[in-house]
């Protein structure tokens, strides 16, 4: 009895010990299935920028008010009054011009107008006179109304012969060539002695009041200027920098639109002198991410790793653009800004993994 007993304890100690390290064996493979630890990433988030890119244009010093004087009539230029690189003020004769038939013509329009007058003159006493007879009764209606017209139509008359009266003085006056404006001569086109046609011009005038430098630019980047935008202009002889603005903008569809730029500075450069104008346009926004987070950038098949919601990896295909301060601008269907991308950690990582965001 006692011999069975010993055997029945040996049974269930044997028992119990294999019990125990069973368990011991199956703890750990649970554990390492269910509560591995998650592989930690850094991440930053897709910004949206739109950066402004400068473009540099050359161009030449002008004069803000320029002109071309020039005879509203053909003639010989009689006499030309200044001189190249002569400052002149507004109003101030700058030729003349012999024109023979405009003289003439003149004094004919006088003496038509003082003809008129006498006329008028004599009319208006026949008038009084026809008047005070038809009150005496010794003279007929008709008589009166007769010279009352006649009057009428001579002081009709006498008008039109005024205004062209007054046309030859103003055509001979325009012999006579007068600067528009405050300005300085910089060329000069015709001799004294020559003949000038009717809208030749004579010579040209720069305005002494401000600069500016009109230059060319393809049409797609001068529609994103705007007028008063700010603008820099550096000259290629002093390097001498200056403030400028936008001052008009050209229409040219698809071929180089003209745009001045307006020189602020007060001591601006001499006419002709030639410039650099650089101006920042803003570029159309894009999205950027960290150069770290592309993987593969140099490859044929860049791409990120874009976190969900619940810290799932997805893997997003992306075009790379242009490289700034450590961001590169991407072009992506499935990517907006603000979607966390990984910057580091990727190496380890397949899609659908799930990953803890480090701090």
């Amino acid at each position: 009895m006692a011999r069975r007993r010993g055997k029945r304890c040996l049974v269930a100690t044997l028992v119990l010990i294999a019990v125990l390290l069973a368990g011991c064996d199956a703890t750990p493979a649970q554990v390492s299935r269910d509560e591995a630890p998650l592989l930690g990433v850094r991440v930053e988030a897709v910004r949206l920028s739109q950066d402004a890119v400068s473009y540099r244009f050359p161009g030449t010093v002008r004069a803000s008010e320029r002109a071309e004087p020039a005879f509203l009539h053909g003639g010989v230029l009689q006499e030309r009054l200044v001189v190249r690189g002569q400052r002149v003020e507004r109003g101030e004769p700058l030729a003349t011009l012999h024109n023979p038939a405009l003289a003439p013509a003149l004094a004919a329009a006088e003496a038509r107008v003082r003809e008129l007058d006498a006329r008028l003159s004599r009319l208006g006493r026949d008038v009084e006179r026809a008047r005070a007879l038809r009150e005496r009764n010794l003279s007929a209606e008709e008589e009166l109304d007769r010279l009352r017209a006649e009057r009428e139509a001579t002081a009709q008359a006498r008008e039109q012969a005024v205004a062209q009266r007054d046309e030859a003085r103003a055509q001979l006056d325009e012999l006579t060539l007068r600067t528009p404006f405050a300005a300085e001569v910089t060329d000069l086109e015709v001799e004294p002695g020559d003949f000038v046609a009717a809208g030749q011009p004579v010579l040209k005038l720069a305005g002494l009041g401000g600069r500016e430098v009109e230059i060319r630019m393809p049409g797609h980047l001068a529609a994103r200027l705007e007028v008063g935008q700010e603008a820099t202009l550096t000259s290629l002889s002093t390097a001498q920098r200056l403030a400028g603005r936008v001052a008009h903008v050209g229409r040219a569809g698809e071929a180089m639109a003209p745009v001045i730029v307006a020189i602020d500075a007060e001591s601006a450069p001499a006419l002709g002198e030639p410039l650099r104008v650089q101006l920042a346009l803003a570029a159309p926004p894009v999205l950027q991410v960290p150069l770290a987070a592309v993987v593969d950038p140099g490859g044929h098949a860049p791409h990120v790793l874009m976190l969900s919601d619940d810290d799932t990896v997805r893997q997003v295909a992306v075009t790379t653009g242009r490289l700034v301060d450590g961001w590169v601008s991407v072009t992506a269907s499935s990517l907006a800004s603000g979607e966390r991308v990984v910057t580091a950690g990727q190496g380890r990582l397949e899609q659908g993994d799930r990953v803890r965001v480090l701090p």
